[in-house]
């Protein structure tokens, strides 16, 4: 009979969990500021006539 171990979760520190977390939350702030702007560069209404402008 063979039996199938079950990797174990490697232990990491609380600093690793904390730093992976803001690593994590710094990213999708990024990726969400960049929408947000790019957005907003498109959807620039006032300046729609003169063609495309950078704000």
């Amino acid at each position: 009979m063979v039996v199938a171990r079950i990797p174990l979760l490697k232990e990491i520190s609380f600093v690793e969990v904390m730093v992976r977390t803001l690593a994590r939350i710094a990213a999708v702030s990024g990726i969400l500021a960049l929408l947000v702007w790019l957005t907003w560069v498109m959807l620039d209404l006032k300046h729609l006539q003169s063609g495309f402008t950078l704000p």
